[in-house]
């Protein structure tokens, strides 16, 4: 275990303080663009948990945010609630089969695949920015060419979660043409949805401990609130620059890390 984990788990309030602030700002960054994650995991494994039940422990900030995030975007009027419903089944498929797959592999081999997959979201990242923030002149009609996109985003988020707004952007904004707000909008309620439906999966694994889990939601409960009411004072120009941010700071952090 890490020097700092154990110091950390020595005064466990500290821990708790640590993960409650941390959450604070990851649900800003995942109501704004995407990737708080990429911060969650590491900071988990860090304070001590296996990577496992890191992985587990995350989802519960997840459902508090999305949560937070949707109810702040449904009060301003917000709701978009069609293509949700239409995305919402293979997402949730895609995602309860991840989370069955992440809920039984073992410590040994999600430590290095961690690395692997966030390295990957950098290099990403880091090469094509832009995928993720223009709207095409007219949107389009979803299809099952967009159902099956949201089939494997949805395997991919219900196994890891880690950047999976990315993704869900990438599908809602140039593939779908919906603008950044409201893309992130039903980004939040497709992720609220699946997650729900996949943190008794990892429950069942005993794979989330708790207190942990509860003192990061009550940070992400803040920060979803916050980040929601950021862009609809300030609309998509904060999203694109929240993006832009995550891509020279996340990204790069994560290529130096590895």
């Amino acid at each position: 275990m890490p020097a700092f984990a154990v110091d950390v788990l020595a005064t466990p309030g500290l821990g708790l303080a640590i993960l409650a602030a941390a959450g604070l700002v990851a649900g800003v960054i995942n109501a704004l663009a995407g990737g708080g994650s990429f911060l969650i995991l590491p900071l988990l494994i860090g304070l001590g948990l296996p990577p496992t039940v890191a992985n587990g422990t995350s989802r519960v900030g997840v459902v508090v945010q999305c949560l937070s995030s949707s109810w702040t975007f449904h009060r301003e009027g917000v709701r978009d609630y069609g293509i949700t419903l239409r995305l919402a089944l293979p997402v949730t498929l895609g995602a309860i089969a991840g989370a069955l797959l992440a809920s039984r592999f073992d410590d040994v081999l999600f430590r290095p695949l961690i690395g692997v997959v966030l390295v990957g979201w950098g290099i990403v990242l880091a090469l094509r920015p832009g995928r993720f923030l223009e709207p095409p002149p007219e949107p389009a009609q979803p299809t099952w060419r967009s159902d099956l996109g949201a089939l494997l985003i949805g395997l991919y988020g219900g196994f890891l979660q880690a950047g999976v707004g990315f993704p869900l952007l990438a599908l809602l904004i140039p593939a779908l043409g919906y603008q950044a707000v409201v893309a992130n909008a039903i980004k939040a309620r497709l992720v609220l949805i699946y997650s729900l439906l996949a943190l008794p999966i990892f429950a069942f694994a005993d794979q989330i401990v708790w207190r942990e889990g509860l003192a990061l939601g009550a940070g992400t409960m803040i920060g979803g609130w916050l980040g929601a009411r950021l862009q609809l004072k300030a609309g998509a120009g904060i999203v694109r620059w929240a993006v832009l941010i995550m891509v020279v700071f996340g990204g790069v952090a994560l290529l130096v890390s590895a």
